[in-house]
């Protein structure tokens, strides 16, 4: 994981911290010839060094001696331009958050639906339906959108992820109903042209083979296994070799006819943009969309109710290091507790100076970054803790893991550490919501959950609000108790120490893996491990 990430998605590089060894000896550091200077034409370059060398030792001491970050300023009321909204008779919801101070709009088309909703055996059909949105329509080559929008100065883009799929675009405000017009016609009139499916399907392809081929991507995988089981949330929202290859065209269509509709969609805008003039754009635009007589699908896709936590190890023997991740289903994003949550996690693993990766990388260098990451959705989500090490240290990482997800109650969040938290929440949310893209992408989040809109306002408030003992609460309910573990690495180099805490270890060999079943190994009897 690269330094200082801070939600545990990132993987460590394989760069090298400078040692003794490797300082060569005329070096700047190099003790024993740094300052010798055999000729007058090196003055300069000498003492060039010598300050350089005198500034770094002194930068190194400055940050050495900070333990701390520093106290965040008091908590200032913060308002947002309140979104307004109406709807189509069709039933598209159109939500518009007026912001004249520049002439920008973004505005973005979110369906509420997305990888949970499609089969398990053709996990892939979201993203690659989201994606070909904007690879041509009955009237538009790909390349013939991407000038279209290029020439007038704008972005457009199309992707699909749990429990949504959206098409946005950005544009100056003089060309919006230019865009907006390529935006419509993208979400209702795409080609999915197999030219263009092929070439998807081949990228996806090529992406799932350098992932399978890396210890953080490989552990992340199973982790959704491990958790969600052959649930809707258990396979990867990319799908798998198998699945991608696996998928037609007429399983997008299908896709597509069956989720793209008004009554399950909203039309969010924001910029430089009136709710008369954005529903007037609606209106236009989509008001002849036709409402499918299915109604959205609302059903909620719980995690397996008897699924109990388990250890996973996957052995692959090229493996340079070893992925460590904890992990578990999570709360809704309509939790009561979301806020507790949202602090809780930040403090265990968002930052460079959350606990994870305090104790895991600063006092203990064992990782460059380690860090925690909660995923709400529309059913229990999930929440993992995630690092790459030394195979050597896989186990003693994974519990320094359990150990401070134990701490969250024995060692309360509170005093400045709460305040320092929930400074990062609500600074990092302010800043989403800086640009018009930003403002909408959380205006869509609302209506992908249904939430109310004045959630917009009350998030930082509510995150300012939470107390210690609400986290102390979250965390004892949700973290203190027992978390899948998933590693991937050289077995053989952590294993022994491993089974000391975890005797029942699950064991398999890299080219025994299966991601497209639950129990994460290949069907074959012969292809099992004793």
């Amino acid at each position: 994981m690269s330094a200082g990430s801070n939600e545990g998605s990132g993987e460590m590089t394989n760069s090298k911290l400078m040692t003794k060894e490797a300082t060569p000896k005329n070096s700047t550091f190099g003790l024993r010839h740094s300052f010798v200077i055999r000729h007058s034409s090196f003055v300069i370059p000498a003492v060039l060094s010598v300050i350089f060398c005198l500034t770094t030792i002194r930068t190194a001491l400055a940050i050495g001696g900070v333990d701390s970050t520093p106290t965040p300023s008091a908590p200032r009321e913060v308002k947002f331009a309140t979104p307004k909204e109406t709807r189509l008779e069709n039933g598209l919801r159109v939500i518009v958050a007026e912001r004249p101070g520049l002439p920008l709009l973004a505005a973005q088309l979110v369906v509420r639906n997305g990888s949970e909703v499609e089969p398990d055996a053709l996990a892939g059909t979201a993203s690659m339906t989201g994606t070909l949105l904007t690879k041509g329509t009955d009237t538009m080559s790909a390349p013939e959108i991407a000038r279209a929008i290029e020439s007038l100065g704008g972005e457009i883009d199309s992707r699909s992820g749990w429990d949504s799929s959206v098409a946005s675009v950005i544009v100056g405000s003089n060309k919006a109903e230019e865009a907006l017009k390529i935006l419509a016609d993208v979400v209702r009139h795409p080609a999915f042209k197999q030219e263009e499916i092929d070439r998807l399907k081949n990228q996806q392809l090529d992406g799932i083979r350098v992932a399978l081929q890396q210890p953080g991507p490989i552990a992340r995988y199973v982790a959704s296994r491990v958790s969600f089981g052959a649930s809707p949330y258990g396979h990867a929202t990319v799908g798998t070799l198998e699945t991608v290859q696996a998928i037609k065209r007429e399983d997008i269509v299908g896709f597509y006819r069956k989720f793209y509709s008004p009554q399950n969609a909203a039309f969010v805008l924001s910029g430089d943009v009136t709710l008369a003039q954005g529903k007037a754009f609606a209106e236009k635009l989509f008001g002849d969309w036709k409402k499918d007589e299915t109604a959205p699908n609302e059903k909620q896709h719980s995690a397996e109710a008897d699924r109990k936590p388990e250890s996973v190890v996957i052995n692959m023997p090229d493996a340079g290091q070893a992925a460590v991740v904890r992990v578990k289903p999570s709360i809704k994003r309509a939790d009561p507790d979301y806020y507790s949550a949202m602090v809780a996690n930040a403090a265990l693993g968002s930052g460079f100076a959350s606990r994870l990766n305090r104790e895991i990388r600063i006092k203990r260098g064992l990782s460059y970054g380690a860090g925690s990451s909660i995923d709400p959705r529309r059913d229990a989500g999930s929440f993992s803790a995630s690092a790459q090490t030394k195979n050597e240290s896989a186990a003693e990482v994974a519990e320094l893991m359990q150990s401070e997800f134990q701490k969250l109650v024995s060692e309360p969040v509170k005093g400045e550490e709460l305040k320092s938290r929930q400074a990062v929440l609500t600074g990092r949310y302010a800043r989403s919501l800086e640009t018009n893209q930003g403002f909408v992408a959380q205006i869509a989040g609302l209506a992908a959950y249904n939430l109310p809109l004045d959630t917009l306002d009350k998030y930082i408030p509510s995150i300012n609000a939470v107390t210690s003992e609400a986290v102390t609460k979250f965390a004892q309910k949700y973290l203190a108790t027992p978390t899948s573990l998933v590693i991937v690495g050289q077995a053989p180099a952590f294993l022994d120490t491993l089974k000391k805490a975890y005797p029942e270890v699950k064991v398999i060999e890299q080219k025994y893996l299966d991601l497209n079943r639950a129990d994460l190994v290949k069907a074959n009897p012969a292809s099992r491990p004793e």
